[in-house]
């Protein structure tokens, strides 16, 4: 004896489909399951072109970053060698003889050193340490200790050595003299920056 689900389902005749010789129930549950399937895909395609989008963003995003972090590394690299011909030319500058300073080529000079401290300063790169200062490890090395009349112990004394920072990153601590201690009240804290190009300030 047969069975009717042992039967071949019905072919199409007369331009008909297989599925338009099924009852009406059952190709509209064939439509559901159909739809259902498509659904899922289209989800699936969705998901998968959402991480790809996620993925770009975050390697865009992280490219970047390392591009900045290699400019900023060699913007320090760059600066940290002409911080010794920055310091000689403050130095020269400092030191012009009285007799000298109103002739034109140490005015020149000067106008030069201006120019370079000012590209300089719009490239980020300033000044730090200076007398009255606390002293703060973070930016100041000690070369020595003295008594002073002015300052209190703990303050810069005098700076023999400019500091340097560029965007927050210290690339070379300011060189100074540090106050044993003085009589005077406790000064607040130091530790400001100065714009590149003032004259570097030396023990006498």
């Amino acid at each position: 004896m047969s069975h009717p689900e042992n039967q071949p389902a019905p072919e199409a005749n007369d331009g008909q489909t297989a599925d338009e010789l099924l009852p009406i129930e059952l190709q509209i549950e064939h439509a559901r399951t159909q739809a259902e399937e498509h659904r899922r895909k289209a989800e699936a395609y969705l998901d998968l072109a959402q991480r790809a989008q996620a993925d770009f963003q975050n390697y865009k995003r992280r490219t970047a970053q390392e591009l900045e972090q290699k400019t900023r590394d060699a913007n320090s690299g760059l600066l940290t060698q002409l911080l010794p011909a920055l310091d000689d030319l403050q130095l020269a500058l400092a030191n012009i003889p009285p007799e000298l300073a109103e002739q034109s080529w140490p005015k020149g000079i000067e106008l030069i050193g201006q120019k370079l401290g000012q590209i300089l300063q719009r490239q980020g790169l300033e000044q730090i340490g200076s007398e009255g200062d606390r002293f703060d490890p973070h930016i100041h090395e000690a070369v020595a200790y003295e008594e002073h009349p002015v300052y209190d112990e703990g303050q810069v004394a005098s700076v023999y050595r400019t500091g340097y920072r560029l965007n927050d990153r210290v690339l070379r601590p300011a060189q100074v003299v540090v106050a044993r201690g003085s009589s005077r009240p406790p000064a607040s804290a130091g530790g400001e920056s100065r714009s590149v190009g003032e004259g570097t300030q030396r023990p006498h």
